[in-house]
């Protein structure tokens, strides 16, 4: 998804997934299932893992006049040194949910805003 075109708002619903997603998760799903079967299959799982990062999701529900029927809010996206680097909107009306990565522009004005408010600590 391109980042600087708030026109790629999904809007995630059971009936929206793709079949492609659906198909990968599904044969990621029995590739799992397998490696809990055979220490030999997790050792090869594990072994192939390219490689992990700690990225923690802080939400933050923006004041609404109706919580129980609309909500939006941030989800703020940050490293393991507690920099945020990612943020997303979004909007939940009812079982409706829509969401939006930020531009460039946009996720500075959240970082600015919001980078000092957030700590992080990991041991």
């Amino acid at each position: 998804m391109n980042k600087n075109n708030c026109s790629d708002i999904m809007a995630q619903g059971k009936d929206e997934y793709s079949e492609k997603f659906k198909k990968n998760l599904n044969s990621r799903i029995k590739q799992f299932k397998k490696a809990l079967k055979s220490e030999k299959q997790k050792n090869e799982l594990y072994d192939s893992i390219c490689g992990s990062e700690i990225l923690v999701r802080l939400e933050i529900f923006l004041p609404s006049d109706n919580p129980e029927n609309f909500v939006d809010g941030l989800y703020l996206y940050m490293n393991d040194s507690g920099k945020i680097v990612d943020a997303e909107y979004y909007l939940r009306e009812g079982q409706e949910v829509a969401l939006a990565p930020l531009t460039d522009s946009d996720l500075e004005v959240i970082k600015e805003l919001f980078q000092d408010e957030f700590s992080l600590e990991i041991e």
